[in-house]
């Protein structure tokens, strides 16, 4: 933890916003940080409208709102700033507290939720443990940041050795094929199907480290128009297998970055393709599930359901991680980086996804995503 009485000891610089029209509470937070400002940048103001332009322009570590204000409340600002910056620390402050109240702040992620008037050191006592928590989190990001660069590095390197390698067995297929018996042709073709396949799983892991190494711009999005999209990019495939393809009308619009929303429905969509039954006819389904105005979900849950070859039950908490796949379709095309990819792209925005399969069963994969803003 943060030490009490020794600010200098962070690590990192953290951003504060301060949004409250108490004088006591804007008093007791400047006490609190009086004569420890440097490695704070604080931002204060009284105005919930102007509190959401800074949150658009600006990341913050930590936010301090009332909940009582004219025209955007606390929750708003919650919900804001944690689509923003999902491991940003949120503290409420209300002068009216209730039960329910206090499970909505927490269910949308506040950190705490302090009832007015509040004592100075008690403030200072949860700010110090939203503080901490925060840089916890920086620096895991930092290690995990760490181990992703030396990913890409080596991911990179790997792919030009094995171009020159790929590059020695063509000059070896052209020039001397027909001086090989034909165990030797046969390795020759081994050693270039390995070679493709590993070169696959490399431009994988390439796909992969780059999610969350770019910038992303987040915007409200049509999504029952990026599915028609996607969809339409599968017609061929959707065609050559007869599977059908299933959308509910009026897909919710949702706030997320386009080029990772695609590679969502891509994806999923992919994989329903490719483990189509034979013996069936086959079906996707895109749509949402239950009601998506309930008061008590921040998220939007969608599902993508097939009736294809299903997954075995012990490898569902497999299916997400890079490179692991179900046993029964090591035989199919692919590598185990698809949902891989889709797990990332959906945790980058605080979002998550789950599976529902039995083998030769329907599978049902669920995601969430946050509703337009």
């Amino acid at each position: 933890m943060i030490p009490e009485n020794n600010f200098n000891n962070r690590k990192n610089i953290f951003n504060i916003l301060v949004i409250d029209d108490d004088e006591l509470v804007m008093e007791s937070f400047e006490r609190i940080f009086s004569g420890n400002e440097n490695g704070f940048i604080i931002d204060k103001t009284t105005d919930s409208k102007y509190a959401c332009e800074l949150i658009e322009k600006k990341e913050y570590d930590l936010v301090l709102t009332d909940v009582v204000m004219p025209e955007i409340d606390g929750f708003q600002i919650l919900k804001k700033v944690k689509m923003r910056t999902p491991e940003a620390e949120v503290v409420l402050i209300t002068a009216y507290s209730s039960t329910s109240s206090m499970r909505d702040a927490m269910f949308l992620g506040a950190a705490y939720y302090l009832t007015k008037p509040i004592n100075p050191s008690e403030l200072k006592y949860y700010i110090l443990k939203a503080l901490s928590r925060r840089q916890a989190v920086i620096e895991r990001n930092k290690k995990i940041d760490e181990l992703e660069r030396l990913s890409y590095t080596l991911a990179h390197d790997f792919k030009s050795s094995l171009l020159s390698i790929k590059g020695f067995t063509q000059i070896l297929s052209q020039d001397y094929f027909d001086k090989l018996d034909s165990d030797g042709q046969f390795l020759l073709y081994r050693i270039d199907s390995n070679i493709s396949a590993m070169g696959s799983m490399i431009e994988g892991l390439l796909e992969y480290t780059r999610i969350g190494r770019i910038d992303i711009t987040l915007e409200n999005i049509n999504t029952g128009e990026m599915v028609k999209e996607v969809t339409d990019n599968f017609a061929s495939q959707l065609k050559e297998k007869n599977i059908s393809l299933i959308v509910e009308n009026e897909l919710p619009r949702v706030y997320f970055y386009r080029d990772g929303l695609s590679r969502i429905f891509s994806n999923l969509i992919d994989n329903s393709i490719k483990y189509a039954r034979k013996d069936a006819d086959s079906y996707i389904k895109i749509g949402i599930v239950g009601d998506r105005d309930a008061a008590d979900d921040k998220y939007i849950h969608f599902f993508i359901e097939d009736n294809g070859i299903g997954i075995s039950p012990e490898n569902l908490s497999l299916i997400f991680e890079i490179f692991q796949r179900d046993e029964k379709i090591k035989k199919e095309p692919g590598h185990g980086v698809g949902l891989a990819i889709v797990k990332k792209v959906l945790a980058s925005a605080d979002c998550s996804i789950s599976v529902e399969s039995n083998p030769g069963e329907k599978t049902t994969f669920y995601f969430t995503l946050n509703p337009e803003i």
